[in-house]
């Protein structure tokens, strides 16, 4: 008995595909061919993953992610099988004039049963035992490190990449849209077949050609980019960091690792080797031909689990490699921002039998709610040139940015572009010439990034234009910053800030000049700083004048009456190297005069000191690699991805070197690291470690970072006061893990909120060495105290501090609120023992 069984994505179907489907699908003596949805009888919502098979005759296929499915058969036959978990079995007849589309409604059944199972005469309970799909997989993971482990030598390859970017609405939407109405050109180049009942509007195209070295160890690894062509507004946003941003969404997508990444996510690879445990294996199909070919499908066994959906195929020549994927999201789990996801992999077998990637594709639906505006992308990979060993291979040099401009111009691709690609290169060059989506650009910049683009100077950011504090009362300020109209190797900053209450002007003003010719912020950066500034600071808090005074932090709770007025100048050269390592070296001098309710008063009795000097020579040596960042035009910021990230910060102060009062050494160790634990979510992890060698008084010690805003910040501790701890040797944890809904997606009712769960706990070990101690050294000054004169200020004792929460993320898709618990030290002055803290927390 012959039959074929073809299973489409109805929405990624190249054009020759389409009409090989069209010609086979006309009926003709003998030949059954059903195609249609199954949806939800009650919901109306799609159903992925239902085993379909024919009554009577062996054989079957399975749902996709959108609940399609497709079925061509040699034979005759009156009616299909449906089955699912959870739902009730359904046997349809199929009439003589049935419509070529049908529409499944399936009715839940009472029992609620989890997962995924082929259709018999009578459904058996799933098990892994006795079970020919789950033998073979086992196969597949014992013979996975053979067929694509990590390389037994260097190989080189070149690889192509493109991503294509589009505005996904709804089709009808396109005549009424204000936006389109606005620029109808965009209008005549929606592709309304790709998805059906979407629009999709091209805004966004680039490719690259990349020549690439992978070694065993990855210690030797090289990449060099040989070409780039990609549309860009190249006006208020920071195109280069969205571009690293989407590198970190649209990761490289393997199945032979033992999770894969999925923007911040990790999800259990089907072929890891705790995978049987986690998915349900069915062989719904044997491929004929030279080397029969079996089409295995799979799904998590629990559907709300953080797990893939889809099919592999895996030739049965002896090798049990998969020779290529398809992977999508079940619609049940909990993935933020994602509405759709959908990345089908290929791999070929090289000279040592070992299978490379030859081609991938991935398709993403980015948005904050599903069925409203989205954006669709599609990036595609593939290798060519595909070698082992570097002999005779000759790296060329890494072109600069303005080089990589010119050569667009004559980019050589190994495919041609779709007409939706194509246009996407159109629809920009259209944009950037219209005065109305300049005004528009400008105005989004503005809500963004906070700064206002005034020719070559970019005024804010507004957000701190207006704060308040006990010590200044009302605060007004106006901040700018010269950008790339200005120079592309100098910035230049400066803002001015006066207090209503305190009658103080504050300023700043700083110069950063980049030896490179690329940019000041370019990696790697190659720059010298000069900074001046008269500023208010929280002491231990280190907020810098330009970046962190925000009208958000003027809400505190508790008493917050002490400052410091700083007088600070700063010279630094910061260098960094294709390795990820990096170095800073810098001078540094500072005044500390106290405000507000602190006092540096001696403990001998002797008149207040009403500033204390510090000068000192700064360095920090940084290690970070494999490092992501999303680098904007003012600011970096770290894209977490799994490495580790070392710093090591030493300073030396001496005592009349630039009149500096004190003499004294610093050392701290800070090492980051973010934990997959797939399928149990993922922990941020941070360990610290610091002493402070020689004698100083209490502004000099180590202050630990207190948080007494009412937003919760990851790396503070969120209940203790401000000036409450200091230490000269101090070491702590800090644990912040996501569950990732794992328990929340398994509660009927809540499921739907998609919420996460969210813990943490942070640990402090510290103390003051005797020598710092004001009572045992009358020079040194008293700590600090309240009004009623009660201490406020402590070293740490035997007990650690010690802090944790527990919390919900992902509300509204970009909110994040815990509960905060303080274990230890409840008797101090004014602490708050427990408290709900909230922040924005927009996680891929």
């Amino acid at each position: 008995m012959f039959f074929q069984i073809i299973t489409l994505n109805r929405n990624v179907v190249h054009p020759v595909l389409f009409v090989l489907m069209t010609f086979f699908s006309l009926k003709s003596l003998g030949q059954t061919s059903v195609k249609g949805v199954i949806k939800d009888k009650f919901t109306g919502q799609p159903i992925p993953a239902v085993s379909i098979s024919f009554s009577g005759i062996g054989g079957g296929t399975i749902s996709d992610k959108d609940g399609f499915f497709q079925i061509r058969i040699s034979k005759t036959i009156k009616s299909l099988v449906f089955s699912a978990v959870g739902y009730k079995k359904l046997q349809y007849s199929i009439s003589v004039k049935e419509s070529p589309y049908l529409n499944i409604e399936l009715d839940e059944s009472s029992n609620n049963l989890d997962g995924v199972s082929i259709v018999g005469a009578k459904k058996p309970k799933y098990r892994n035992k006795n079970n020919e799909a789950v033998e073979l997989i086992r196969q597949v993971i014992e013979h996975r490190d053979k067929n694509r482990n990590k390389q037994d030598s260097t190989v080189v390859f070149n690889q192509y990449e493109k991503l294509n970017m589009s505005l996904n609405m709804g089709a009808k939407e396109i005549s009424t849209s204000s936006f389109l109405r606005k620029f109808p050109f965009l209008i005549s180049t929606a592709d309304t077949i790709k998805l059906p009942g979407r629009a999709l509007i091209p805004l966004f195209m680039r490719e690259r050609l990349t020549m690439r070295q992978e070694t065993k160890d990855h210690l030797d690894d090289k990449s060099v980019m040989l070409n780039e062509k990609q549309s860009r507004f190249d006006q208020a946003f920071d195109e280069d960091g969205i571009d690293e941003y989407l590198n970190h969404i649209y990761q490289h997508v393997d199945v032979y690792e033992h999770d894969i990444a999925l923007g911040s996510q990790r999800f259990l690879s089907p072929i890891s080797s705790l995978a049987p445990e986690f998915y349900k294996y069915f062989i719904t199909d044997t491929i004929k031909g030279k080397v029969n070919v079996v089409r295995l499908a799979f799904s998590p066994r629990n559907k709300q689990d953080q797990l893939f959906m889809g099919e592999m195929l895996i030739p049965l020549d002896g090798n049990y490699a998969v020779s290529s994927v398809t992977l999508y999201l079940n619609k049940a789990i909990n993935i933020n921002w994602v509405n759709d996801f959908q990345v089908t992999v290929g791999y070929k077998r090289d000279q040592k039998g070992q299978y490379y990637i030859s081609q991938s594709t991935t398709a993403m639906d980015l948005g904050l709610f599903k069925g409203k505006h989205s954006l669709y992308g599609v990036r595609t990979l593939l290798t060519t040139d595909y070698r082992l060993g570097n002999k005779g291979v000759v790296f060329p040099a890494p072109k600069s940015l303005s080089q990589i401009k010119k050569s667009s111009n004559s980019f050589e691709r190994p495919v041609s572009l779709s007409s939706i690609e194509i246009n996407a290169y159109k629809n920009i060059d259209s944009l950037k010439e219209s005065p109305r989506f300049k005004r528009f650009m400008r105005v989004t910049a503005l809500v963004l990034t906070g700064f206002h683009k005034a020719g070559p100077v970019d005024i804010g950011p507004v957000s701190s234009f207006y704060s308040f504090n006990n010590v200044e009362g009302t605060r007004l300020r106006l901040s700018g910053r010269t950008n790339e109209d200005f120079s592309s190797k100098v910035i230049l900053d400066a803002g001015v800030a006066y207090g209503l209450k305190d009658k103080e002007w504050k300023h700043s003003v700083g110069l950063i000049y980049s030896f490179k010719p690329e940019g000041v912020l370019q990696f790697p950066m190659n720059v010298i700083t000069v900074r001046s500034s008269y500023e208010t600071q929280i002491p231990g808090q280190d907020l810098s004048f330009i970046e962190e005074d925000n009208f958000l932090l003027s809400f505190k709770r508790g008493v917050d009456d002490k400052r410091l007025y700083n007088r600070k100048w700063t010279a630094e050269y910061f260098r960094e190297l294709e390795s990820h390592i990096s170095f800073r070296l810098g001078l540094r001098s500072q005044g500390l005069t106290p405000a507000g309710g602190l006092i540096f008063q001696p403990e001998s009795g002797a008149p207040a000191v009403r500033k204390l000097q510090l000068s000192e020579l700064t360095s920090e040596l940084r290690w970070a690699p494999k490092e992501q960042f999303y680098q904007g035009k003012r600011f970096r910021r770290l894209i977490k991805n799994g490495y580790p990230v070392f710093s090591l910060r030493a300073s030396a102060a001496f005592k009349g070197f630039l009149q500096g009062d004190y003499s004294f050494q610093n050392v701290s160790l800070n090492i980051f690291k973010r934990l997959y634990l797939a399928p149990f979510g993922y922990s941020d992890v941070i360990v610290e470690g610091g002493m402070i060698f020689g004698k100083v008084p209490f502004p000099l010690l180590a202050i630990h970072k207190a948080n007494q805003t009412y937003s919760y910040q990851i790396q503070s501790y969120n209940l203790m006061n401000f000036m409450e701890f200091m230490s000269d040797k101090y070491a702590n944890i800090n644990i912040d893990h996501s569950l990732n809904g794992l328990v929340l997606n398994k509660m009927p009712l809540i499921k739907k909120l998609q919420l996460r769960e969210v813990f943490s706990l942070k640990v402090l070990y510290g103390g003051i060495s005797p020598k710092n101690k004001p009572e045992n050294d009358s020079e040194l000054y008293r700590f600090a105290t309240n009004k009623e004169g009660v201490q406020t200020s402590f070293g740490l004792g035997k007990t650690p501090y010690v802090e944790g929460s527990v919390g919900l993320s992902n509300i509204f898709k970009l909110l994040r609120v815990d509960y905060v618990r303080r274990f230890t030290y409840l008797d101090n002055p004014n602490v708050s023992k427990s408290g709900i803290r909230a922040r924005i927390h927009l996680d891929f």
